[in-house]
Parts: structure tokens; C-alpha cells; sequence
């Protein structure tokens, strides 16, 4: 058995008990002298309130704790060798806390070292120093539950100490949420990584295994592949153990809860039949056949082969011993991430927990109002919906959240109220049953104690039937029912027609059943981020003909609304999901790439939300250890949040907000944390001067920067293109007012904008050169500048290092583009298309010859002059902010200016300049044209781009430039660097 089962496989049904954490003396005063069984001794004299016992804080915290949904108790003091308050964990494990007042470190560190020593199995050692306030109020309870200056921090795991002391602070309801997540935080990423190994060797196993037989390893992969679209067969069979792993989990964990479920050593007395036998009975008799469902089906197909196919389970049921105590919504949907996220499953994008958590906490901030959520029916009201659950990790952050709430609140239901999200408020829909069946044992995994009725998960289906092109989950575009793909229960046990399976039995269901879409309170969801750009990826699972027809069939849906499948299916989703919403409260909750934000393929997305919503909140990361908030992919995102609005148009009173987090939350405690504090900070007034900093233990985490939602309106989201609030405050002046705005600066100063494309024709872009040239490296009479390598662009003069040859015939699948049509669109003003901020040193440079580009946008304008004029305002500190707010994000520092971009961004006017401005500008660029700039990290001391600014700054009576230099270069889209 490896280390991750820990002593809670020992603990299960039908093994030993596990040995108790530490020595007999403690254990023996533990079940006999808690003072929470004798109350009367944690009283004080209420005359004479510092003479408090420490012990009677130590109590009144374990009941805060407990009301908090965390099973802590205090010891008496007078217990030797008892620590203060302790904590048993659902495996058998233990946190401890030592508790002393404030002024009390240095004793609490000594007695920290000696529990360190004594109980050396305990997960975590805490201390906790309590506010010496609490001393002078009468009503000690009360004063512990308000007081805000609690300090606690990890002083050790199983008898090693901590590295390093991070010193946290705040309430009871902080420390509690700490503790709640502490295992995780301790050993989760370590357990997490082994149990996918353990799982991941487990299935490959079975899958080797079924393999030896052709015709079962068929059936197999055809049964997979029928509901997932999984055209490997391998991978197929890959998904198929998966599932049979995850049904043999969950029968484990449903085996230790209730007594009328025989554990898988009893029902496998009969072999694989007997497991089968074990698993229908539960969908009879108490429900499950989400979770089940898959596995039964396949199990079916095993069964043909009994006296090979046994082999195949025992190394899944042997995984599932050494995982027992991989647990909760944390550590379970990291699992599936770990496994699901691996090309040889799935290779989709999955939320990640911690993301997860960040946007369902913020999701329920003062939203819905006046809600008594201690009352666990109320959230059984709410419909949610994500029309995209996957794996269901924002379902399951919802339901966490909501008893989150609710224990918080004083509320005593919590399995009641998981009993009611389940089975009344969550609604999930995928087109992959495999998805969804683990969206299923999540939520049910929380507490397989609860018994449910139903659960609203459907698979929907996607491709082409009888001439028919079904599209999945958008098929909800203009319409609130759709078939469902695979009718949950079809097929079981023999029975005919399809079958759904409750809590009541079996029951009929009419082929074709209909999945029908509520109205909304609140749409959650994570949509695929597949573009239609490059050979249209869109669909792609699918066989070429079928995804044309689906392709074909989405254009004609969106045609009607507000949606471009320009960029990717999330922007049809938004559309589908929008119209569903409740008028004056239903909730908007999105994980979409950062170009919603920019992209010119997103503007109808854009003014969807504009229109229709108030948009609250947007969270952007500008971490660059995490810029995404969706597992195995690094491209850039943002977290939004938008209400619907009782009538269309914008409200002049309205104002967005962006969170612009310095630290992106790696773990759970992490992102309760920053919930907490972008709840607690006020935004900083982008009219106004001063910043909102987010502060989590002493430590500046982000900024928060409020814009009104008036001044986002058709146009970019300007407020997450920066990481602080006085670097947007100065892209917003001077792209909106033209006015030179420098922090630190006393003085402004205003110049001419205007759009670029009023000064020059912007050249063809890459695929058009491509359809019309053939790059070489002999000289033809058809120069050109290829791509963006920093250290051949390290000037603002350059020569072209690559020839074009024209091509003959056309290539494969294109139409071939004239040079006639091309070349005279040629130019001598280089503006970058594409580069990558941390490694680039200019961004815009002239060339002595008209050039074509793969990666540089020419330019041709009314002179040399402004050319040269351009390209000095462009590489300056006022250009680059203008070009750095105008920017598309794929990747943190790796970033695009598209041609629509392009035209539209507000650059110096040269027309309205003296003609000696304009002259003398130009001749700043040449004398600057041999200088070698720095790349753009070190713009700040950079010789060359100093003096570029300095003669900016003067040509245009600017203030000094140098203060707005040192802030781009450290921003984290540039330097790569963390704040």
C-alpha cells in the first residue's frame, strides 16, 4: 500500500482500526475531561474580565470553529501533554493549536516545538495569538467572534517544522477557512500527484489487459466512442477503465457509509457479475445511475470474457485501496484534472479548483440580495446551469459554496442543503457522457451518504443524425428544450427502452427524452476555447464531413444573434446562455480567454453583456507563474461576473470593476483569501488619483480599479490591459483625452490623436502573403522582413533578411493571390503584428525598400518623414502605452495586434503638428536609427530609449517620460516578473 493511503485504508470497513496519534495519557483525556461537556467551567468572573482563563477562549474558539463546520474541540489545560484545541479529520488524522495571547509569542514558540515533538503524526501544528483586546470585554465569546486581529500561522507537519512562518491574520471565520482547506494545502498537490500515478499505471493496466481481446477491446472503444466521440481506440478503452475506476471508488466510499451496500470484496464473491449485481441494486434501490451507469454498460461487455476480463479489474480495485483517502471536492476534482487533463484521456480544458472557488465566492457577494442563507431550502430556488460542466468543478465550487454560506451563517443543514443543490438547483450539461458521469460521483462524492432523487446532468448530442446536425449544448440557441443524447438508465440490466433510475425505482422514459434549459438565476461556465481560425478547428472531434455541417449549421444559428465563432464556441455560449437569464437578477459567471476583453472577434460578445447586463466584475491574472485560471493550458484569462439587466441600455450610474491580481490563487485557502479581500477593498476611482491594494496577511496581492461601465462601451475593457491602476488611469487619459498624464508628474501636457489608419494603408496580412509568395533566401526583386527574433530587431532602422518568390499555382485548398494585388501594398513603416513583450526590443521600424511581412504590419504613408516620425512616437513610453492598452493577450507577454487593432488605434497625429515638429521628430529617429534599444524589461535604463523619450518628451512639451518608462517596464506582461 503506498503513503497516500495513509492509516485511513486501515480505518475502513473490513480492516483494523487505526492506531491512535499520540500518547495514551492525551487519548484517555480526550474522551473524558472536554470541557465542551461541561460548560460550567468556562466561565469567568465577568467583574474582573483580564483575569480570563486562556482556557475558556480555547473553548469558545472550538465552538466558533465547530459552528464554522469544522470538528475542533478544546482540552482542559490541566490535562498534561493535552494541546490547546484539536482537530480530527475525516481519515483519522489530527490538526492541532496552541493558543496564546498576543503578547505570548515567544512561550507559544517553545510550546510549539514541544507538541512538534510529542504528537510527530499530527497533519498540521498551528499557533494562534489572540488579540489582547479580547482581555477588557465582558462577553469573551463575542468579542473572539468580531475581533479582526487574530494571527495564526503553520508551525509544522508531522513532526518537521515549517520552512518558513507566514504569519496570517483576521477573524474566526478566516482561520476556519484555513483549517477547512489545511490538508489539502499540506498534502494535496503531493497526494494528488501520487494518486494519479497510482490510478494512471491502473488504467493503463486494464487497458493492456482488455487489449489481448480483439473483439472485446472493439466492443469497448465502439461503446466509448458511441457517447464520447473518441475516434482512437485506445483512448477510448483509456476513458472506458477510468470510468470503471470511478464507479469502483465511489462503491467503496458508498460501502463505508451505509450498511445495505456490500463492500467490493463481498460483491465480488460472485466475480465480475456479482459487482454488477452490487451496482444495479444501488441504482434500484437508492439511486446513482449517473455514476454508474457507464461502468454497468461496460462491466456488461467484461462479463463476455469473464476468465480473461477479471484480470483486468484487479488492478483498478487495487487503485482504489491506495486512494481511499483522496477526498472532497478539493483533492477529488484535482484528480480528475490530473487524469482528464492528459492528452490520453480528453486533453480539454478543465477550471481549476482554486479558480473555481475564487468565482463562486465572488459570484454570491451581496448577490442575491436579502437572503437568509441559513435556511437550507432557499438555495434549492436557484436554478444554475453550465451549459459546458465537463467534470462539473463549477457546479461543485457552487454546492461548496453554498454550505459554505450556509454553515457560516449559522445554518445546521448542511447535508440537506447538498441534497436540495443536488437534486433542485444544479443543472449540467456536456456532450460527453463520460464528463458527465464524473461530473456525477463529484457531487455525489461530497457525502455518499445522501441518498438522491434525481440529478439534473444531461448528455446532449452533437453531430449529424438522419440529415439532422445537432450541435450539443448550443442547440439552446433560440430554443429551451433539446433531445438528450443518451437517456440516463438506457439499457440496464436488459430492461427495455430506455430506463432512467431513481430513488423510486425504475421508471419509463419516452425515446427521446428532452432536457429542458430553466430560466436562470445564474449561468456558470467554462466554455471550449476552440477557434475557427487556422484550417477551423471548430467541432474537430468530429469526421471532416459531419464537422462542415455543424460548422455550417452554427453560422446559421448565430447569423441571428450577437455571437462570432471567429473566436472559438465561447462566444456562441455567452449568446445561447444570455437570453436564459432572469431580467433584474440573473447572474453572468464566465472563464474566457483575455481577448473577450480586446479581441475585434469577441465585439459581439462585448456588446451582448453591454447591452443586456451590468457588468460588475472582471478578475485578471497578472501572475506570471499563472496567467490562466483553466488547467493544462497557459493562455491568458479572465474570470467574469455580470448581472441581467430589467431593461436594455446602459446605466450611467453603473461601474465595472477589475481585480488585477499580482497572485494568482494556487490553492484553495489561497483563493477564499483573495475572495475575501477583493470583497473587502473598495476600488480605486479611475477618475481619481490613489490605489485600492489587495492585502492578504500583510502582503500586497493585486489592485482593484473601478471604471464606469459608460466608458467601456464599444470598445475595449481597458481596465485588465495593465496589472496597476495608475498605468490604466494614463493609458485612459491619454486614449481617450489626449492627455499626457505621467504618475509622479505634476505637470500634463495634451497632444494630437487620431486613428492610425487616417495616416496610411495597412499592408496584407500573413495568410494573404502567403496565398501569393514563397519565402526564400535568394535575392528576388520582392524584399521582405521575417520574423520577430529580438536579436536581428534590436534597431529602429533596419533591412530586410529574407525574398519572396511569387507562386505559380495556387496551394492546396487556397486561392492564389496576385502580386499585382499584393505588392504595391508594400510598405516602409514595420509596425509589429505579433512579439513577444519580455524578449522584444522595438516595436514599430522603417526600412530603406518597400517590404511584405509575416509577422510586421507595413505601412505605407503620405512621407519618409512620417514614417520615421511614427516609428520614433511608437517606441517612445507614450507610444508603447498606447500599443500595450491596444493589445491582443494569447499568453501573458505573447501578444497580437490584429489589423482591425491596428487601424483603430489612436496614435500622434502628424497633421496637426507644426511640419517642424514632424521633421524634427524624424530626425530623432535617425539619429537614433544605428542605437541598439534594450529589450523591453530593461526599457527603464535602456540608453537609447531614454534618449528617444527625452526627445519625445521635448519635441512635444512633454513632462519627463521616465517615471511612465520604469512603470511598463515592470509590468508583468513585459518582465516577466512578479510585482
Amino acid at each position: 500500500m503506498t503513503a497516500i493511503a495513509g492509516g485511513a485504508a486501515l480505518a475502513r470497513r473490513g480492516g483494523i482500526d487505526k492506531p491512535p496519534p499520540c500518547g495514551a495519557t492525551y487519548c484517555a483525556a480526550r474522551e473524558t475531561h472536554s470541557p465542551l461537556a461541561h460548560p460550567q467551567r468556562m466561565t469567568t468572573s465577568p467583574g474582573n474580565p483580564d483575569n480570563i482563563r486562556e482556557e475558556a477562549v480555547n473553548t469558545h474558539l472550538a465552538q466558533l470553529l465547530q459552528e464554522r463546520g469544522v470538528p475542533a474541540r478544546a482540552e482542559r489545560r490541566g490535562i498534561r501533554g493535552a494541546p490547546d484545541v484539536a482537530i480530527d479529520l475525516p481519515d483519522g488524522g489530527l490538526i492541532l493549536l496552541e493558543c496564546k495571547w498576543q503578547g505570548e509569542a515567544t512561550p507559544l514558540d517553545r510550546q510549539l516545538g514541544d507538541r512538534l515533538r510529542d504528537f510527530p503524526e499530527a497533519v498540521g501544528l498551528v499557533g494562534v495569538l489572540y488579540p489582547d483586546g479580547i482581555r477588557q470585554e465582558a462577553d469573551t465569546r463575542a468579542a473572539l467572534e468580531r475581533a479582526s486581529g487574530l494571527q495564526w500561522w503553520l508551525h509544522g507537519t508531522r513532526g518537521i517544522a515549517a520552512p518558513e512562518r507566514q504569519v496570517r491574520r483576521g477573524r474566526v471565520a478566516d482561520l476556519a477557512d484555513h483549517l477547512r482547506a489545511l490538508p489539502l494545502e499540506l498534502e494535496g498537490v503531493d497526494r494528488v500527484q501520487a494518486a494519479a500515478g497510482v490510478i494512471g499505471y491502473a488504467v493503463e493496466r486494464a487497458a493492456r489487459l482488455i487489449s489481448r481481446h480483439a473483439r472485446i477491446f472493439r466492443t469497448v472503444a465502439e461503446s466509448v466512442a458511441k457517447t464520447d466521440r473518441e475516434k482512437d481506440r485506445a483512448a477510448a478503452v483509456r476513458i472506458g477503465c477510468l470510468a470503471l475506476f470511478n464507479a469502483l471508488a465511489f462503491h467503496d466510499r458508498l460501502a463505508a457509509a451505509s450498511d445495505d451496500v456490500p463492500t467490493i470484496y463481498d460483491a465480488r464473491g460472485r466475480g465480475m457479475p456479482g459487482l454488477r449485481d452490487a451496482w444495479l441494486a444501488v441504482c434500484r434501490d437508492i439511486d446513482y445511475v449517473p455514476v454508474f451507469e457507464s461502468a454497468v454498460n461496460i462491466l456488461e461487455l467484461l462479463i463476455a470474457r469473464t476468465d480473461m476480463m477479471e484480470l483486468a479489474i484487479e488492478p483498478l480495485v487495487k487503485a482504489v485501496e491506495e486512494t481511499r483517502s483522496i477526498e472532497g471536492h478539493d483533492l477529488s476534482g484535482r484528480l480528475f484534472h490530473t487524469l482528464l487533463t492528459d492528452a490520453k484521456f480528453h486533453g480539454a480544458y478543465y477550471t481549476s479548483v482554486p479558480a473555481a472557488t475564487l468565482l463562486a465566492r465572488l459570484v454570491f457577494h451581496n448577490w442575491p440580495p436579502n437572503v437568509d442563507w441559513s435556511d437550507h431550502e432557499f438555495p434549492a430556488s436557484l436554478n444554475v446551469a453550465d451549459l459546458a460542466c465537463g467534470t462539473g468543478t463549477l457546479l461543485m465550487a457552487v454546492a461548496a459554496e453554498a454550505e459554505r454560506r450556509h454553515v457560516e451563517a449559522g445554518g445546521g443543514d448542511a447535508p440537506a442543503l447538498h441534497k436540495a443543490m443536488v437534486e433542485q438547483a444544479l443543472h449540467g450539461y456536456d456532450v460527453q457522457l463520460s464528463a458527465v458521469h464524473f461530473a456525477a460521483t463529484s457531487l455525489a462524492m461530497l457525502n455518499p451518504s445522501i441518498r438522491f432523487d434525481s440529478m439534473n446532468l444531461h448528455v446532449l448530442p452533437i453531430g449529424v443524425k438522419d440529415s439532422k446536425a445537432f450541435l450539443g449544448s448550443l442547440e439552446y440557441l433560440g430554443q429551451d428544450e433539446v433531445p438528450v443524447q443518451h437517456t440516463l438508465g438506457e439499457g440496464f440490466g436488459g430492461a427495455q427502452g430506455p430506463l432512467r433510475v431513481s430513488g423510486r425505482g425504475l421508471r419509463g422514459a419516452e425515446a427521446g427524452e428532452i432536457a429542458k434549459l430553466p430560466p436562470l438565476d445564474l449561468a456558470i461556465m467554462n466554455p471550449p476555447f476552440t477557434r475557427s481560425v487556422s484550417g477551423n478547428l471548430l467541432f474537430g472531434s468530429l469526421p471532416k464531413a459531419e464537422r462542415r455541417e455543424l460548422q455550417d449549421e452554427l453560422a446559421r444559428r448565430i447569423k441571428r444573434r450577437q455571437a462570432s465563432a471567429t473566436a472559438g464556441l465561447g462566444a456562441p455560449f455567452v449568446a445561447a446562455a444570455a437570453p436564459k437569464l432572469r431580467p433584474g437578477e440573473g447572474r453572468l459567471a464566465l472563464v474566457l480567454p483575455i481577448t473577450l476583453c480586446t479581441g475585434p472577434s469577441w465585439t459581439q460578445t462585448r456588446q451582448i453583456i453591454e447591452q443586456e447586463f451590468s457588468l460588475d466584475m472582471v478578475i485578471a491574472s497578472h501572475d506570471p507563474q499563472r496567467w490562466n485560471f483553466s488547467d493544462s493550458t497557459d493562455l491568458s484569462e479572465v474570470l467574469l461576473v455580470a448581472t441581467k439587466r430589467r431593461l436594455n441600455g446602459a446605466l450611467s450610474t453603473e461601474r465595472t470593476t477589475f481585480v488585477n491580481m499580482w497572485r494568482n490563487p494556487a490553492g484553495v485557502v489561497d483563493a477564499h483569501r483573495m475572495a475575501r479581500a477583493v470583497a473587502a477593498t473598495s476600488p480605486a476611482s479611475i477618475e481619481g488619483e490613489g490605489t485600492a491594494l489587495l492585502e492578504v496577511d500583510g502582503r500586497n496581492v493585486g489592485e482593484v480599479v473601478s471604471l464606469p461601465s459608460a466608458m467601456l462601451r464599444g470598445g475595449k475593457w481597458i481596465g485588465m490591459q495593465f496589472a496597476r491602476a495608475d498605468l490604466i488611469r494614463s493609458a485612459v487619459r491619454l486614449l481617450q483625452d489626449g492627455v499626457v498624464w505621467i504618475p509622479s508628474e505634476q505637470a500634463t501636457a495634451e497632444i494630437p490623436l487620431c486613428r492610425r489608419d487616417a495616416l496610411g494603408q495597412v499592408g496584407p496580412d500573413v495568410r494573404d502573403v502567403f496565398d501569393g509568395f514563397e519565402p526564400v533566401d535568394s535575392i528576388t526583386a520582392y524584399p521582405m522582413a521575417s520574423g520577430h527574433d529580438s536579436n536581428e530587431w534590436k534597431r529602429i532602422a533596419a533591412e530586410p533578411n529574407r525574398h519572396l518568390a511569387p507562386l505559380a499555382q495556387p496551394r492546396p485548398g487556397r486561392r492564389l493571390k496576385r502580386v499585382d494585388q499584393l505588392w504595391p501594398k508594400a510598405g516602409q513603416l514595420l509596425i509589429a503584428g505579433r512579439l513577444r513583450l519580455n524578449t522584444a526590443r522595438v516595436v514599430a521600424m522603417t526600412v530603406e525598400r518597400p517590404v511584405l511581412s509575416n509577422v510586421w504590419w507595413p505601412v505605407k504613408t503620405h512621407s519618409r518623414d512620417w514614417d520615421k516620425a511614427l516609428t520614433a512616437y511608437l517606441n517612445c513610453s507614450i507610444g508603447m502605452l498606447g500599443l500595450l492598452a491596444t493589445r491582443n493577450t494569447t499568453e501573458g507577454g505573447w501578444v497580437k495586434l490584429g489589423k482591425d487593432d491596428l487601424e483603430r488605434m489612436p496614435v500622434l497625429d502628424l497633421r496637426r503638428l507644426d511640419p517642424d515638429q514632424v521633421r524634427r521628430l524624424a530626425a530623432l529617429h535617425d539619429g537614433l536609427r544605428d542605437a541598439e534599444f534594450e529589450p523591453l524589461p530593461a526599457m527603464a535604463e535602456c540608453p537609447a530609449r531614454r534618449a528617444l523619450d527625452d526627445g519625445v518628451a521635448e519635441i512635444l512639451a512633454l513632462p519627463a517620460l521616465d517615471a511612465l518608462r520604469r512603470l511598463i517596464a515592470s509590468e508583468p506582461v513585459v518582465s516577466n516578473r512578479r510585482l
